[in-house]
Order: structure tokens, then C-alpha cells, then sequence
């Protein structure tokens, strides 16, 4: 996922802002109105609290080791947001290709 910058969420806000008001509505009831629906879309409820702050966690722990490791946070593991799995370039590295492996088993 790439940066959003300041100037862009400055933007967007200002924008939502006009359209809610526009609208006749109070922005921050828009917004909580958003938010409402994503923790429903992703079926979130007060239960789910203690498993979201344990993954928040493992998060800034996996962005702290990666930092470690010369790594962006997401070379190599799962991006929460796409749920794509993303691989390094060590790991692809160590992939045995087909031929490869076809030598092997003619070796057996």
C-alpha cells in the first residue's frame, strides 16, 4: 500500500467535509457512519478487541524486525489489506525451480 501524503488526506478530508455539509449532515456522523459499516462488512464487534490488539502488535513487532533486517513491511508475509501473500527475493531465491526438481527425482 503506498503513503498517502498530508496534503492529500488534507484534501480528502476538506472535500468529505463539503459533501456532508452539503448534504445537510454533521461530517463526524458521516463518518461514524462509515466506520460502523466497515467493522460490519468485516463482521467486528466488541469481542474481536483483544485478537485486533494482539495483531496490532504482531505488527509493529514484524515492522520493527523487518526494519532490522533491511526488509520493507511487506517483501515477505501477508498483506493484511490485499490478504496477498508477498514473498522475499531471499525466499524466491531459495525456490527450487522445476528443472530442478525433475533432476532430482531422475537421480532417486
Amino acid at each position: 500500500m503506498q503513503m498517502i501524503t498530508k496534503a492529500e488526506k488534507t484534501k480528502v478530508t476538506s472535500l468529505f467535509n463539503l459533501l456532508a455539509e452539503a448534504n445537510g449532515e454533521d461530517p463526524n456522523d458521516l463518518l461514524h457512519q462509515l466506520k460502523v459499516k466497515e467493522l460490519e462488512k468485516n463482521n467486528i464487534d466488541e469481542g474481536s478487541r483483544m485478537l485486533l490488539q494482539q495483531m496490532a502488535k504482531l505488527q509493529v513487532e514484524n515492522s520493527q524486525l523487518r526494519k532490522k533486517q533491511g526488509e520493507s513491511p511487506k517483501e515477505n508475509g501477508v498483506d493484511l489489506m490485499t490478504n496477498k501473500v508477498t514473498h522475499s527475493k531471499q525466499e524466491e531465491q531459495l525456490k527450487p525451480t522445476d528443472e530442478n526438481s525433475n533432476k532430482r527425482k531422475e537421480d532417486e
